[in-house]
């Protein structure tokens, strides 16, 4: 059994696998979300190494580990090759592992699994030794976590470029604050982003209007344009956001967020400013340290000019 815990591994793996021999996929743990990205990945090598092949899906239901032994040793009569994919495997697995005569049959029947046959797991949580002894050395798990707070950006930046997307600083740290901190949403996010753009916007620097959309999509009403508009007093986009507001689309609360969010950020940068806090200080007291330079620069000038339009003289 090979144990990867780094996607950009996985990716190599599956590049380098050997499609003539029979092979397992377990993809286990807390961002099981990456399976769509990955099977979209080995569709993709399949299509261009061996052709036309099979495909059958296993969803976890009653009766599909039956279903699952029986395919297995199955050898296609009309496709020269097969993809076998299990989504809730923890569900299918829990039935093999409570009855010892299934499991032994199970084991002898994986363990005889036919060339040109790929199986492909959908684990959520921890696998128990007793599962992945099914498969002995033809498993390859790819043991999935939550991303920390430093790799969220390492990852952002390594997935886009495996899509060949050019994103911006700006864009980069959307996402971070936008996304959640797993490989599979980040995934997701971009895929839908790359597949809105064509082929010369893809080309250029990706900024945070094209990010947002992929982020929000089927917005009636912009609500960063919203938010920042009501605080710069720009009365005519504000007014042009809100005839767009659609309630079966839109957040009222979201926007309310955000709201509220910009004016918490502009008191504290007052109260800084009246505490004789220098810039620097200032972005220490604001947790803006880890933005890129230009990106504090903006804030810094953003929220002293709001300071300066909401206070009373």
């Amino acid at each position: 059994m090979q144990e990867i815990k780094e996607l950009q591994s996985v990716h190599r793996a599956l590049d380098k696998m050997n499609l003539d021999q029979p092979d397992v996929i377990l993809i286990s743990g807390s961002d099981t979300g990456v399976l769509e990205a990955l099977l979209e990945r080995i569709r993709h090598r399949l299509h261009k190494d061996i052709g036309p092949f099979e495909t059958v899906v296993f969803s976890g239901e009653g009766g599909d580990e039956s279903r699952l032994q029986q395919e297995i040793f199955n050898i296609p009569l009309f496709s020269p090759y097969r993809l076998l994919i299990v989504r809730q495997g923890e569900e299918l697995f829990r039935n093999i592992l409570a009855s010892k005569s299934i499991y032994n049959s199970f084991l002898h029947e994986a363990r005889s699994m036919p060339d040109r046959t790929l199986l492909v797991i959908q684990y959520d949580g921890q696998p128990t030794k007793k599962m992945t002894a099914i498969f002995h050395d033809q498993l390859l798990h790819f043991i999935t976590r939550d991303l920390y707070a430093n790799q969220i950006i390492d990852a952002i930046r390594n997935i886009a470029g495996s899509l060949h997307l050019h994103l911006d600083e700006e864009s980069i740290h959307l996402l971070r604050e936008s996304v959640e901190p797993k490989n599979g949403a980040i995934e997701s996010t971009l895929h839908r982003l790359k597949e809105m753009l064509d082929e010369d916007q893809r080309r250029q620097p990706i900024g945070v209007e094209q990010v947002r959309e992929a982020l929000f999509p089927g917005m009636g009403c912009n609500s960063f344009a919203l938010v920042d508009a009501l605080f710069s007093l720009d009365h005519r986009t504000v007014q042009r956001e809100l005839i767009r507001f659609n309630p079966s689309e839109d957040s009222f609360f979201g926007i309310l967020k955000l709201i509220l969010n910009r004016a918490n950020e502009i008191r504290l940068a007052k109260s800084g400013i009246g505490m004789g806090m220098n810039d620097d200080e200032l972005l220490s007291f604001l947790a803006l340290k880890n933005r890129p330079p230009f990106i504090q620069k903006k804030i810094l000038s953003r929220l002293k000019a709001e300071i300066n339009r909401f206070t009373t003289p």
